[in-house]
């Protein structure tokens, strides 16, 4: 599977898993990943690699919710 076709799978399971708290939108390479929130400042970037997650990276530096701790541990059967 070509990178861009995983990070759209893994975007659309992540949305299932997260809604309605976080959304993610797929692009090449990375994940988008933030509040469904206006007034909610949390930006994650999922960076993928080789069909595999290999970062993720808090934009703002945000406190650390349930939220995030959910998408955490989905992610860990992607590393």
């Amino acid at each position: 599977m070509n990178t861009i076709a995983f990070n759209q799978q893994l975007s659309d399971k992540l949305n299932k898993e997260l809604n309605p708290e976080l959304f993610s939108t797929p692009g090449k390479g990375e994940i988008t990943v933030v509040a469904n929130e206006k007034k909610d400042l949390r930006e994650y970037r999922i960076i993928t690699k080789d069909n595999k997650v290999v970062d993720v990276v808090d934009a703002y530096d945000a406190d650390h919710d349930a939220a995030y701790q959910k998408m955490m541990d989905f992610l860990k059967n992607y590393r």
